[in-house]
């Protein structure tokens, strides 16, 4: 009994040491349905990859954290750089993932994120946290983006909506189980719309008056903090 306990000691730590090992490549599978890779680095558990996200470059590194493996969760440190630039710790148990971001930064122009033809300004962020249950229920935000300003253009359902946008800041947390983002003029703190990313995946605006009167077309009566369109669509 005792040889056939050192055999499979012998025998796990060779298997957790060839995985250890293995080329990053074998990581195909799980990024290559998103994410073009024209180059793999390193190993599994310590490697980096270039490629495109959307016809957008792509770089990533990442180091995974051995240790958390034994408390059946996985955390990982990682440096992106392309759609977004970011310092990421993230983690994913059976009951959902958590991720942190440090020094985010957005780049103004067209956005991967919010679909096709959406245009943002440039945007960053100190600190920001997000958390997400097993089940869809979004259970934790801290942060805020912020932005000194620009054009940002919204499809909103065939609406197409062009807006010079003044500083403003975009701060996350939780209702409901939703993720919901207050978009504000800094000036002032005004409210300029609501941004809900919903537990069953879907997105939804909340235009207000005073964000449509930055259109030099837009003319109105209106309360500014009223609700003036309001749109839901999958994400």
């Amino acid at each position: 009994m005792k040889r056939f306990a050192f055999v499979f000691i012998i025998l796990l730590v060779f298997g957790l040491s060839a995985i250890y090992h293995a080329p990053a490549r074998l990581l195909a599978p799980v990024l290559a349905p998103t994410i073009g890779v024209t180059q793999w680095g390193g190993t599994v558990f310590d490697g980096q990859v270039l490629g495109a996200y959307k016809q957008k470059p792509f770089y990533m590194t990442w180091q995974w954290q051995v240790s958390a493996l034994w408390r059946l969760n996985l955390r990982a440190n990682a440096s992106v750089s392309g759609p977004f630039d970011a310092t990421v710790a993230a983690s994913k148990s059976p009951l959902g993932w958590d991720i942190d971001l440090s020094q985010l930064r957005l780049p103004a122009g067209p956005s991967v994120l919010l679909g096709a033809g959406t245009i943002i300004p440039a945007w960053q962020s100190a600190v920001l946290t997000i958390g997400r249950a097993s089940d869809g229920q979004w259970t934790a935000a801290n942060g805020a983006m912020v932005t000194e300003g620009g054009l940002i253009r919204l499809n909103l359902q065939g609406q197409i909506q062009e807006i010079t946008l003044p500083a403003a800041t975009l701060t996350w947390t939780i209702n409901d189980g939703n993720l919901v983002g207050d978009l504000r003029q800094r000036e002032g703190k005004m409210a300029l719309a609501t941004l809900t990313l919903t537990a069953d995946d879907r997105i939804q605006w909340q235009i207000r008056d005073r964000l449509l009167r930055l259109k030099p077309t837009y003319s109105s009566q209106n309360n500014p903090d009223m609700i003036v369109l309001t749109v839901a669509e999958p994400l």
